[in-house]
This record gives C-alpha cells, sequence and structure tokens, in this order.
C-alpha cells in the first residue's frame, strides 16, 4: 500500500521537477501532471470511503422486545388507569405477534 503510494508520489515529483526545467511547460505536460494527482487522490479517496464504511450496527433492541416492555407498561398502567393499559396491553401484544409471526423474513 505504502509502496504504491511512494511510486505515485515519486511519479509527480519526476513530473513536477520536468515541469521546473521548462518554464513554458506544454498543455500535454500539464495535462499529464492533472491526471496523475487527480488518479491519486481519487485512489485515496476510494481507500478512505472504504475503511471508513461501517456496516450498520444490528439493533441493540428488537421489536418483540418492544412489544414485550409496551405489554409490561399496560399491564401495570391496567391497575391505576385501565383505559390506558389495555390498549397499551392490546398494541404490546399485537407487536410482539407481528414480529414473531407476520413479518415477512428479509432472507430468501
Amino acid at each position: 500500500m505504502n509502496s504504491e503510494r511512494q511510486k505515485r508520489e515519486e511519479e509527480v515529483e519526476r513530473l513536477l521537477r520536468g515541469a521546473g526545467l521548462n518554464r513554458e511547460a506544454d498543455l500535454g505536460f500539464q495535462e499529464e501532471v492533472r491526471k496523475a494527482a487527480s488518479a491519486i487522490v481519487e485512489e485515496d479517496a476510494s481507500k478512505v470511503q472504504k475503511s471508513e464504511r461501517v456496516k450498520r450496527a444490528k439493533p441493540s433492541i428488537s421489536l418483540a422486545t418492544v412489544g414485550l416492555w409496551i405489554f409490561v407498561i399496560g399491564a401495570g398502567l391496567a391497575f391505576s388507569i385501565p383505559s390506558l393499559g389495555a390498549p397499551l396491553i392490546v398494541c404490546g401484544i399485537a407487536v410482539i405477534v407481528w414480529t414473531t409471526f407476520l413479518k415477512p423474513d428479509k432472507k430468501k
């Protein structure tokens, strides 16, 4: 990896030295320097992008766990506020059933 980079840097330095010898460098030489520099920049940028890509972490809490917590909170509230606890219990059960049985698999 470093040897490739060093080779490219040496190539750019060689091209720049050639430009220093001839103050009136032709357009072809300038274009060659631009292409070499842009190739180095693009290669380094792609390497950085590849190294910085982070796989999405699996969510630490699943939907079934969320459904269970909604159910538990609903059960706790059912004793003090039945009109709020009962819908939470139903929603918790619905989420658990949906994630466990009805959700289509992503794997095919």
